[in-house]
């Protein structure tokens, strides 16, 4: 029987809670869904949500598209996992607050690994979260949280982190 250490348990326990907000996934959900992607309202952006379940620290850069005009370019750090409450942080502004056509793109800062989603991949919504979630070996996924309703207003003060 192999003894799990408390950081093994907490990057499981953190994968595991990440799951479960995530919901979804991205683009295969969208094929799966039916829907038609890229319909011409567009969905709302309501949050980012990042978590870093790496042993290591990182710097991520978060760049959200709206059209062809940049909305939202700004870069964070997140603590490795277990080290602090700065393994996670939640963006809810910066960009639009009505729906429309917007691409997320991710890079993790130290080495270049980048990823990115599309609105018009993701099945159409009222309302998506997404997640970027920094995996054990570093590499980078988006999530998506969909909801029926209405995106949740941000709370005065802007971002949040959350654990």
């Amino acid at each position: 029987m192999t003894a799990y250490t408390r950081r093994r348990l907490l990057a499981v326990g953190g994968a595991i809670t990440a799951g479960a907000m995530a919901g979804c996934s991205g683009a295969q959900n969208a094929a799966e869904s039916g829907s038609t992607p890229g319909a011409a309202d567009g969905s709302v952006l309501g949050s980012i949500s990042l978590k870093n379940l790496d042993d290591t620290a990182r710097t991520v850069d978060v760049v959200v598209q709206w059209g062809d005009e940049i909305e939202y370019w700004e870069t964070h750090e997140l603590d490795a996992i277990g080290d602090s409450d700065g393994s996670s942080l939640t963006l809810e502004e910066g960009w639009p607050t009505e729906p429309g056509e917007f691409q997320l793109t991710v890079r993790l800062s130290d080495d270049d690994t980048r990823a990115s989603v599309s609105s018009s991949d993701l099945a159409e919504r009222d309302c998506l979260d997404l997640v970027v979630l920094v995996s054990r070996e570093g590499g980078l996924s988006i999530l998506t949280n969909v909801s029926g309703g209405e995106c949740a207003t941000a709370p005065a003060g802007g971002n949040s982190s959350d654990t």
